[in-house]
């Protein structure tokens, strides 16, 4: 997780991106860097609400790697809202195992949907918080989906 990270644009979002993800998978940033970056090149993974899914299917990826960044300041990523963008969730798929990928995208995106759960990331200072504030979502996911605001239900 990566909290308050300062990119300017979506180049140095998606390199950041990158190099944490390279620490934890032992590819290369610039291995992890094209797909993302080939992905973008086809449509923009924005959201809407500010909130972004950079996904790719990755060669030589033994198996699945995400990571949640929260930045300073939002950047433009072409959001369908033209909503500046502050919050991503990178995931990274091996590149062989295509019919889990998509399932798996879908359940990993859900919690974002939530304007509560934007907001709280927003506000978040440290790792420790922004984990709260996923863990209460995860606990209040069981409520009626009219006691949850969702990300198109309330004006931007």
């Amino acid at each position: 997780m990566i909290i308050k990270a300062p990119c300017r644009d979506g180049r140095s979002a998606l390199l950041t991106i990158a190099e944490d993800l390279s620490e934890r998978t032992g590819l290369q940033p610039k291995d992890l860097l094209l797909p993302l970056e080939a992905r973008e090149a086809l449509c923009s993974t924005g959201f809407g609400g500010g909130f972004a899914l950079p996904h790719a299917l990755v060669p030589g990826l033994r198996s699945p790697a995400k990571v949640l960044m929260t930045l300073r300041h939002g950047i433009e990523f072409g959001s369908p809202d033209d909503a500046l963008v502050d919050i991503f969730l990178a995931v990274l798929w091996p590149k062989g195992e295509h019919q889990s990928f998509l399932p798996a995208l879908a359940k990993l995106c859900r919690p974002f949907r939530s304007v509560r759960v934007l907001e709280g990331l927003r506000g978040a200072q440290s790792k420790t918080e922004a984990m709260m504030v996923l863990q209460v979502f995860a606990s209040s996911d069981r409520l009626p989906s009219a006691s949850r605001s969702v990300v198109g239900e309330k004006a931007m």
